[in-house]
């Protein structure tokens, strides 16, 4: 009678072990199942966001150095779902309580509505900046930019539907030391940084690091995707600065690096 008792409680914690398996997998499986349907597209959904915006970033630097009165930047809009058949309008907005800058001061009015082309994933939405302000010679305005959902189009994410643009007519200073970090690619190309070998850059260059207009169009993502477009720069750079006693802003004698 011990061995059926010790036998018939074995088989009871048994029983429940396996009951508690049973009911784990079916909240795996319905959760797998809830997942999916989620994930599912319709054919006909096309909802934008802003790319570039991410867990860590929610702003894209513009530089006016090189502009002349006016600078056409732009910012990727993409597309989650299947490209569209014909071009659709959507709407963006300025938010007010994010947002400094001043229309016609700093930026000029937006349209009405942008139209996002038929057959593309992205569309390089531009927004249209002014020079001219002295203020932004020594501090960057904000220009905050909502997207808004309309019959055409939707908006797929809402912490990816709003974007800063911090707008300047001065040098920004790379930063970031990790592997993707501004800095750490400048070193990397340029050697140690320093406000005159970035004025140098870009009258070499013709434009800041931050546009998006130059090599394959990835400098608003930073500097290391441009790393094959910048580094014959960095090669006639290092020409210059080592062929002359060429001084930096502090009077330093700017010296020679490991150029890739």
């Amino acid at each position: 009678r011990s061995t059926h008792c010790i036998s018939s409680a074995a088989s009871d914690v048994y029983k429940r072990q396996m009951k508690k398996i049973f009911f784990l997998l079916a909240s795996v499986i319905l959760l797998a199942c809830s997942e999916n349907e989620r994930m599912v597209y319709d054919e006909h959904m096309h909802d934008i966001y802003y790319s570039i915006v991410t867990d860590t970033r929610d702003s894209l630097y513009v530089s006016l150095l090189m502009a002349d009165q006016i600078l056409e930047t732009t910012v990727d809009v993409k597309m989650l779902g299947n490209v569209l058949t014909k071009p659709q309008k959507f709407k963006v907005e300025v938010v007010g309580e994010r947002t400094d800058a001043k229309e016609g001061i700093h930026y000029e009015k937006l349209p009405e509505f942008y139209e996002f082309p038929a057959g593309e994933f992205i569309y390089k939405m531009p927004v249209r900046l002014i020079k001219g302000d002295a203020a932004i010679k020594q501090k960057p305005v904000t220009l905050t930019l909502r997207l808004v959902a309309t019959g055409d189009l939707g908006v797929a994410y809402a912490d990816k539907s709003e974007i800063r643009l911090l707008i300047a007519d001065m040098l920004k200073k790379p930063e970031g030391e990790g592997y993707y970090g501004d800095m750490t690619a400048f070193k990397k190309l340029f050697g140690e940084y320093s406000q005159k070998k970035h004025m140098m850059i870009i009258e070499m260059t013709g434009h800041d690091f931050w546009e998006d207009t130059y090599g394959s169009g990835y400098g608003n993502y930073g500097i290391i995707y441009e790393e094959d477009y910048y580094t014959p720069y960095a090669r006639k750079l290092y020409k210059i600065i080592t062929g002359s006693e060429i001084r930096d802003e502090t009077g330093k004698v700017m010296q020679g690096w490991n150029v890739p």
